[in-house]
């Protein structure tokens, strides 16, 4: 059994009304209310030796490499945790404040920004100040009713997205799998339950561009289910697995609907998997902390003179016609301010954070951005570790990641502008995800 001491923290970091919404196209991008608080979670782990890994999840739709760093800092000051050891995830909501824009998506301003995100930040010193001894227990259960690859191969010969209200039998088959484990580790303290660490792969977007208000989608739901389980000062950690294809929608259903009774009904039916991944969970074993990180070279896809071109003839209409908001994917103009962006920096290589963490025998990925469930699933199978947690959205926002499978499928994630790399990438950062792994165990 691991020797270890636990810190547990959440912190309501709602920022002001008002502020843009992230995640879709809108004709009206500020928030009009609350419908439930956000959060930012945090978990310290410490040894009996004082080395110390802090994780950080915050309802939030993604947080890039600048504002990660900003909140790194801010954390080192008040807890002295080496700005290394800090895993900072988005949940992402498609419901929170927007910390970063996209495209043509706007952005809050920079004061309003640091400001939430500080706030959120304070999660962490507040675990460290609570760390306990505590006994950690991982279990693992099954849960396929509610994730759904949104890729679809159609009789058209296209790939098209499972949001597009498609006649099923214009469908032939799903282009890609669903990862339907469940991963809770629970920390427990004297004989009480205080918190569940999640790891589950679905999109937070079952509120999309209809919805106004502030929430933390179905993990809000999550969080509630688990405390009128565990008691309201149980603490629900929800970090998103690799979800970059996968969403709640099932296109053979044409009564499935969107809003806060579907998200109850995903957080609700979720807490169930949690709970009996819970029942069924070992202890950790070994005490050993020890980080890695590294920075993977990607390289940027390309625009081309022709594309360019659309791109500017798209803006200049823009300008003089606004394009109506979505609910799903993206329009032109996103497109064409995108295209704009990545033809600045095309020749440029990125440079993008892998992490990895062991805690005992327990590894845990971050990886940068929306990752298609293949690699969160190749990296978990291939692991040196008895337990591995993939987690997407971590510590960067670099867009969708898609198998190499999918560029000559097509379709939504594949496309320049929803990726900004060449085919491969995903598979790098994997191989440094298992290289780091190797190392670490």
């Amino acid at each position: 059994m691991a020797n270890l001491k636990v810190g547990i923290a959440a912190v309501d970091y709602t920022p002001k009304n008002g502020l843009p919404l992230m995640g879709n196209f809108r004709n009206d991008y500020g928030a009009r209310g609350v419908h439930d608080p956000l959060y930012a979670k945090a978990v310290v782990f410490e040894n009996s030796t004082g080395g110390k890994v802090a994780l950080l999840s915050v309802d939030i739709c993604m947080i890039e490499r600048k504002w990660v760093g900003l909140m790194r800092e801010a954390i080192y000051q008040d807890t002295g945790i080496p700005k290394e050891n800090i895993l900072i995830a988005a949940t992402h909501t498609h419901s929170g404040p927007a910390p970063m824009g996209l495209g043509s998506l706007p952005k809050a301003d920079d004061t309003d920004i640091e400001q939430f995100l500080k706030k959120a930040a304070t999660a962490v010193g507040l675990a460290n100040r609570n760390s306990q001894e505590s006994k950690i227990s991982v279990g693992y259960s099954s849960e396929d009713r509610l994730s759904f690859n949104r890729r679809l191969a159609c009789k058209d010969g296209q790939t098209h997205m499972n949001w597009e209200k498609l006649d099923p039998n214009f469908v032939l088959t799903t282009l890609g799998p669903i990862d339907p484990q469940v991963i809770a580790v629970s920390v427990q303290q004297g004989q009480t339950n205080k918190a569940a660490l999640v790891n589950f792969g679905l999109h937070p977007a079952i509120l999309a561009g209809d919805n106004w208000l502030y929430s933390a989608d179905y993990p809000g739901y999550l969080a509630e289910a688990l405390q009128r389980i565990y008691g309201t000062d149980f603490t629900t950690v929800f970090l998103n697995g690799c979800c970059g294809n996968v969403n709640h929608i099932d296109y053979q259903d044409p009564l499935q609907g969107r809003g806060y009774k579907m998200t109850q009904r995903c957080g609700y039916m979720l807490a169930t998997a949690v709970q009996e991944a819970m029942c069924r969970s070992t202890a950790v074993e070994g005490d050993h902390i020890a980080v890695s990180r590294e920075l993977v070279t990607l390289k940027r896809l390309k625009i081309s003179d022709k594309d360019r071109q659309w791109s500017e003839t798209v803006l200049e209409k823009a300008k003089k016609q606004a394009t109506a908001g979505q609910v799903d994917g993206l329009p032109d103009e996103f497109y064409a301010h995108t295209w704009m962006d990545v033809y600045k920096k095309q020749n440029t290589d990125d440079n993008v954070e892998v992490m990895a963490i062991r805690i005992g025998n327990l590894a845990i990925v971050g990886l940068p951005g929306e990752i298609f469930c293949e690699f969160g699933m190749e990296i978990k199978k291939h692991s040196p570790a008895k337990h591995t947690l993939v987690i997407e959205l971590a510590n960067d926002a670099v867009g969708y990641i898609p198998t190499q499978n999918a560029f000559a499928e097509g379709g939504y994630e594949p496309s320049t502008g929803s990726t900004m790399y060449e085919k491969g990438s995903g598979e790098k950062m994997t191989e440094s995800a298992l290289n780091q792994l190797k190392k670490l165990f």
